[in-house]
């Protein structure tokens, strides 16, 4: 868990969030396990439980109990041996998606929050969810290793093999770490107080090697080079700057969240007609081909802001808006495609991924987890004002644009509280 936070910087990211109380069970040894309470409140029907919103069908698994065991054994005609594997904090290995965070906080005893960031055993459906992982983990174990059988109940497994084998558990578990040692590297060289060059060096090689499946993530080695390039005297230890510090960040957050893929990207970009614009007056235009879409910003949206975001955040918004309808359109994996811009910050920051605007930036995060999810890339490209064909759009203007080609999208909940959809 992370925080605690107060409501007024919890509500800075997240325009809807809701708490739950902090729950606990008894285990077996009469300890208490501390759980996040999403069957609350249990009798205000006013107030949906959270748990309610999901089916735990969806979340099927498969669970091996005593009959299945059982009937195993009986059926054996030969002796084998028997090793029982447990899984140490086995559903907080696993993580939740970011736009299910506003409603995992948790409400500690201060009347602060906690955010909870992995399935809790307060989830109707957090037994199907770390079922899946596990079942995809026995298939790789029996793949591995010289083995008759794998038996799970949960996060306790039992392994059967022949008293000939020569498998052993130590092998299994020294295996099991393995899958996650490139993300533990990650964690343990941002918890290291000094580095050392050739530590820097290595760490920077591994991720240009991850960076031609994830070429979204290359820009996050930028500042790891030039800390390489900086430093003069490479016997010395140094602490981690700032800057890489959030690279790394930015990295070991998409490797732990995002979907593996065998795709190679293809690096030639492909043109389909994509251009956005922005106006501080009216809101957001996106063209891709002759489809389109506008976005209404709404009346006070300055002050939600603080009068912190202006127009660099609005252009940048039209990206992920263009990305969002890219994706209702039925996006193709592997692409990378052409954004034609009339905005210089926008361009730059497409190119960088990087920007002096602190909401710019922030933006781009979310930027860059959708290009991950959608397993594609942009590269951005100039336009005049004058050609710009988003232009009109976004001061308010639909003539020309036929409505049956409008591109309904679902607004991110971070962004639906400064603007609407104009779907009429």
């Amino acid at each position: 868990m992370f925080g605690p936070f107060k409501h007024s910087e919890v509500a800075k990211h997240f325009g809807f969030f809701r708490s739950n109380p902090l729950g606990a069970v008894t285990n077996g040894d009469s300890s208490l396990r501390p759980t996040n309470d999403l069957s609350y409140p249990h009798s205000r029907p006013e107030t949906p439980l959270v748990n309610s919103f999901v089916n735990p069908d969806d979340f099927a698994t498969t669970w091996d109990d005593f009959n299945i065991v059982s009937s195993f054994l009986r059926r054996g005609e030969k002796p084998c041996f028997l090793a029982i594997f447990d899984w140490e904090k086995a559903y907080r290995q696993i993580p939740t998606a970011m736009n299910q965070w506003p409603y995992l906080m948790v409400k500690n005893f201060d009347g602060d929050l906690l955010l909870d960031t992995r399935i809790t055993f307060g989830g109707v459906a957090g037994c199907g969810l770390f079922g899946r992982p596990a079942n995809a983990w026995k298939q790789i174990m029996l793949d591995r290793f010289d083995l008759v059988a794998i038996f799970r109940w949960v996060d306790d497994n039992l392994f059967v093999r022949d008293v000939d084998s020569s498998t052993e558990m130590d092998d299994i578990v020294a295996l099991s770490g393995k899958l996650f040692e490139r993300v533990d590297q990650i964690k343990q060289f941002l918890n290291q107080r000094l580095l050392s060059y050739n530590h820097v060096k290595v760490m920077v090689g591994r991720l240009n090697h991850v960076s031609y499946l994830l070429p979204q993530l290359r820009c996050y080695l930028c500042s790891l080079y030039r800390w390489l390039k900086s430093w003069v005297t490479k016997s010395a230890l140094r602490t981690l700057p700032d800057n890489v510090k959030d690279d790394l960040d930015r990295w070991f957050h998409t490797l732990v969240t995002f979907t593996e893929t065998r795709l190679i990207p293809n690096p030639a970009p492909t043109e389909i007609g994509w251009v956005g614009d922005a106006s501080t007056g009216f809101g957001i235009g996106v063209m891709i081909g002759r489809q389109w879409a506008q976005f209404q910003l709404v009346q006070d949206w300055k002050e939600l802001t603080n009068q912190e975001r202006g127009i660099a955040w609005l252009e940048t918004v039209a990206i992920r808006l263009g990305l969002l309808m890219l994706e209702s359109l039925g996006i193709r994996q592997g692409k990378t495609f052409i954004v034609w811009t009339d905005n210089t910050t926008t361009e730059g920051a497409i190119r960088k991924r990087k920007s002096k605007d602190k909401w710019v930036n922030e933006e781009w995060k979310a930027i860059q987890d959708a290009l991950v999810r959608l397993q594609v890339d942009i590269e951005a490209r100039r336009v005049t004002s004058a050609e710009n064909k988003a232009d009109a759009l976004s001061r308010g203007v639909q003539d020309g644009h036929e409505w049956h080609r409008v591109v309904p999208i679902h607004l991110p909940a971070d962004l639906e509280r400064y603007m609407f959809q104009v779907l009429y």
